[in-house]
């Protein structure tokens, strides 16, 4: 198919008036040479969200705006979003996160251009929490210039994280059957039907930002709320599949009940630390760990 657009930077936000200029801010720093639109899909905010994008509209050249006289709710508004695009390539940001390289949008496509068989790709990130005003590096450092994952990887962790550090292509987007949407669908299952359709590409750059506030929805949520969510989504999710991944969905049903058990038992840090990397880190992350970790150290910690 050939896109009017090389690439839509999509704008999914609610509610997001104490960061939205952070993230526009993010989007027209981009040092790039492609045709581009900016797609705002605002779910009906009722804070000054979407006259601080308007503003930004005025002094900005490519801003699409969709209608925001009602609220859909995040799926729905990610449904009519992603149908808006007209680029050959989908690059996400969530009104409370940020990119923090002029050079995001032309890596992502470079890569993806020159790796056809990957049906997405996504960056190292930095985790924002608010409150407390940390930054923690995601923790996922490779030698390589970059990591090819397949779904199963991700089935059995969603190491993506975040909406905002992806770049899709749009073809494959438009492949997704409507049916998804009848679901409620965050980042972790699009991303897995979207590995359907290619392997994804892991670019260690850290690019972007990942904002943990407290008016977040998911923030809100207290430990047990969260695993509670993600048991119920996972059942969800493998129906979806047709079981074909039940397998991997169950390893990641069995760490997350785990670590209900675990962080309620009485037991020593240590204990609970090797507990911890085993019940909950995936295989293939834990290759990557005796990777760069010397083989002595590893036999300290197994005899410790």
């Amino acid at each position: 198919m050939n896109y009017p657009i090389k690439v839509s930077i999509l704008v999914v936000t609610y509610n997001h008036e104490t960061y939205i200029k952070e993230a526009l801010d993010s989007i027209i720093m981009q040092q790039h040479d492609y045709s581009y639109e900016i797609v705002i899909a605002d779910d009906s905010s009722t804070d000054e969200t979407f006259a601080i994008i308007k503003d930004y509209a005025t002094h900005h050249e490519g801003f699409v705006f969709l209608p925001n006289i009602k609220n859909h709710g995040i799926t729905q508004n990610y449904k009519r979003a992603f149908e808006a695009c007209r680029g050959e390539y989908i690059a996400v940001l969530e009104g409370d996160d940020y990119w923090t390289s002029p050079h995001k949008i032309a890596k992502m496509i470079n890569f993806l251009d020159d790796n056809r068989g990957c049906s997405l790709a996504f960056n190292r990130f930095i985790v924002s929490e608010t409150n407390t005003k940390k930054y923690n590096v995601q923790p996922w450092p490779i030698h390589e210039k970059f990591q090819l994952i397949t779904i199963s990887d991700l089935i059995q962790d969603n190491m993506i994280g975040n909406f905002s550090t992806c770049v899709y292509r749009n073809d494959n987007i438009k492949k997704i059957s409507s049916s998804l949407y009848d679901i409620k669908v965050y980042d972790w299952m699009f991303n897995m039907v979207n590995a359907q359709f290619g392997l994804i590409g892991y670019i260690p750059e850290v690019m972007s930002v990942y904002r943990l506030h407290p008016n977040g929805t998911w923030t809100q949520k207290s430990e047990s709320e969260k695993i509670n969510d993600m048991v119920q989504s996972i059942d969800e999710y493998n129906k979806y599949f047709d079981f074909l991944y039940d397998s991997e969905f169950q390893q990641h049903r069995i760490r997350l009940l785990n670590r209900l058990v675990i962080s309620n038992a009485p037991i020593s840090n240590k204990q609970r630390l090797k507990r911890n990397i085993k019940n909950f880190t995936p295989p293939f992350l834990l290759s990557i760990i005796k990777y760069i970790v010397p083989p002595k150290m590893l036999d300290y910690f197994r005899n410790s």
